[in-house]
């Protein structure tokens, strides 16, 4: 099971992703209910903050040159997604950290799907009906119907991500790999 520590930047920008999206979760719970509506101004907001936190982590994925990492969807890399993946079924665990592989390749779907979640977002925010959206037309409710839609699903597999990440996490400590050293800063 091979590690390779994440550097400060990326603890930092991890960090910042799992508080805007785990707020952004929990108040989307509150905002679906549709019983406060004072809620949906804070979602707002936070979508706002999360949508720059997901922006910068993009920036500093393409800074970093971390894209084949995070989305390794050539030949090479997929094979060792494939064989981390079948080695969890024979339980192996698969390597951790900055590296091409199973964690980093689950990394880059849960960064797609707060993505899309971001980009539904601004687009429904956008779109509200009843004159509260920027753009005005007879079509933002069937419009904004879809976008509720898409953003609702793709909020089930976030927390679907969400939840397998931590308890993956979870078992790789437990098991003896110390994912958790990853997080802190400076810790090499």
């Amino acid at each position: 099971m091979e590690s390779q520590p994440w550097d400060n930047g990326t603890r930092i920008v991890h960090a910042a992703l799992v508080v805007t999206v785990l707020a952004e979760l929990s108040t989307g719970l509150i905002v679906s209910q549709g019983t406060r509506p004072h809620w949906l101004f804070i979602h707002s907001v936070l979508g706002i903050a999360t949508t720059l936190v997901i922006i910068m982590d993009w920036m500093w994925t393409w800074a970093r040159r971390d894209l084949p990492i995070l989305f390794p969807w050539n030949r090479a890399g997929m094979r060792v997604v494939a064989h981390e993946a079948f080695g969890v079924f024979q339980g192996k665990l698969p390597g951790s950290g900055d590296r091409t592989g199973l964690s980093s390749f689950m990394h880059g779907i849960g960064l797609l799907a707060v993505s899309g979640m971001a980009a539904t977002g601004l687009l429904m925010y956008m779109e509200i009906p009843g004159g509260y959206g920027l753009f005005l037309h007879s079509s933002a409710y069937a419009l904004f119907t879809t976008l509720a839609t898409a953003h609702l699903w793709l909020s089930y597999v976030v927390w679907a991500y969400l939840i397998g990440h931590i308890m993956f996490a979870a078992l790789q400590q437990v098991l003896g790999n110390n994912v958790l050293r990853h997080l802190y800063l400076g810790h090499r």
